[in-house]
C-alpha cells in the first residue's frame, strides 16, 4: 500500500487534467447495523429454501449460533458436509427485532443437500451464509444498500469480449468499481480510481481478488449515453497508466445485447441496478458470493490520511480491505 501511495504521490491526476474530484459522501444509515451482528455465529444472506425441509422457519438476517448444540462462528463451521448432508440437524437461531416484534431465540430442524438449482453453480448450499464477526469489519460507510446480500442478478459485457453473470461471481473474491461518467467531475474520479487499480491490480491477485472496471449508466443520468466497448477502451488508454498492465473493462450491456435469461444471480430476479444510486460505487464480494463491501459517493478523508485526495482515500481504504479481510 505504500507503493500505491507514493506512486500517486509523484502527480495527482487532477493536476493533469485539469478536473475537480472532490467529490461528496452519500449519506445513509448502515444496511446491516452492528447490533444485528453482536451475537456473533453465522449470518443468513440469503435463503434460497432449495432441497431442503424445514429451511422455511429460517429469514434473512437471521443468526446461526450453533449446529447439533455446537457453537459456530464462520462460514466453515456450516459447510455442506455438516449442514446439507441429508440427515436432520438442529440450529440454534438468533432473531434481530424487527418493528414492535422483539428478538427471538429459536430451535429449528432442517434437513438439506446440495442443490443444482443454481446453475452453473455444482452444489450450491440451501443458504448463503457468512461468519457475523466478518460482515461486521466493515466501516459504517461501506454498508450501503447491497451490503449483507448474496451477489445479486447481474450480466456484465466484457469490452474485449465474454459475458459475466452473478453466479459467476460466486466461488472467488471480487472488487468491482461500477461507475459513471454523466459529469466531469464523476469522470475525474473513475480516471483517479482506475490509476489506483491499476497499481494495486498485482498485491490484489495475489490474494485472489479480481477486479472489475465497471462502466454503467446510474439512474438520473440523463446526460451522457452508456459508453461502448471502443469508448471504454479509450477511457482506459487516455486515463491509465500506459505503463502498467490494463484492468478487466466490464459495462452494462445495450439493448441489442441483452438477455433477461442471462442476467441471473444468487437472490432470484434482483438486480444490482435496483440498489446502485452514486457513482463511484465499490462493492467487494467474498468467495462465498457476499458483498462484504458496498460504498458510494466519495468519502471525507480524516486529517490523519496518507492519501492525496478523498478520491484516493476511497479507493484506497477498499483495497486495503479486500487485502486483508475479505
Amino acid at each position: 500500500m505504500k507503493k500505491i501511495l507514493s506512486a500517486l504521490g509523484l502527480a495527482s491526476l487532477l493536476a493533469v487534467t485539469g478536473l475537480s474530484s472532490t467529490g461528496c459522501e452519500v449519506t445513509g444509515g448502515p444496511n446491516v447495523p452492528r447490533s444485528a451482528l453482536e451475537k456473533g455465529g453465522v449470518y443468513v444472506a440469503y435463503n434460497n429454501k432449495y432441497e431442503c425441509t424445514g429451511c422455511e422457519q429460517i429469514n434473512k438476517g437471521d443468526l446461526i449460533l450453533a449446529l447439533n448444540g455446537s457453537p459456530v462462528s464462520s462460514r466453515a463451521d456450516l459447510r455442506l458436509s455438516q449442514l446439507a448432508s441429508g440427515s436432520p440437524v438442529k440450529l440454534s437461531l438468533w432473531r434481530p427485532p424487527v418493528k414492535d416484534t422483539p428478538a427471538q431465540e429459536l430451535e429449528v430442524e432442517i434437513t438439506a443437500k446440495p442443490n443444482s438449482k443454481l446453475p452453473p453453480i455444482e452444489d450450491a448450499p440451501p443458504m448463503f451464509l457468512v461468519g457475523a464477526s466478518k460482515l461486521n469489519e466493515a466501516p459504517d460507510w461501506a454498508r450501503k444498500t447491497l451490503f449483507g446480500h448474496a451477489s445479486v442478478a447481474t450480466m456484465l459485457v466484457n469490452a474485449n469480449g465474454g459475458i459475466l453473470d452473478g453466479r459467476q461471481l460466486y466461488g472467488k473474491k471480487h472488487m468491482i468499481l461500477f461507475w459513471d461518467w454523466a459529469t466531469r467531475e464523476e469522470q475525474a474520479q473513475a480516471a483517479e480510481m482506475l490509476q489506483v487499480l491499476q497499481l494495486a491490480q498485482a498485491d490484489l491477485n495475489n490474494v485472489g481478488v479480481d477486479i472489475l472496471f465497471t462502466h454503467i449508466q446510474f439512474p438520473g443520468n440523463d446526460r451522457q449515453r452508456p459508453m461502448n466497448d471502443g469508448q471504454l477502451r479509450d477511457f482506459h488508454k487516455t486515463h491509465g497508466k500506459a505503463e502498467l498492465p490494463g484492468v478487466p473493462l466490464y459495462r452494462f450491456p445495450n439493448s441489442t445485447e441483452y438477455n433477461k435469461a442471462r442476467e441471473i444471480g444468487l437472490e432470484g430476479s434482483t438486480t444490482y441496478i435496483e440498489y446502485l444510486r452514486a457513482s463511484p460505487s465499490i462493492v467487494l464480494l467474498d468467495e462465498g458470493g457476499i458483498i462484504r463491501w458496498h460504498s458510494e459517493g466519495i468519502q471525507t478523508m480524516p486529517s490523519d490520511a496518507k492519501a492525496n485526495s478523498p478520491t484516493q482515500y476511497t479507493i484506497i481504504e477498499a483495497i486495503k480491505f479486500a487485502q486483508k479481510s475479505l
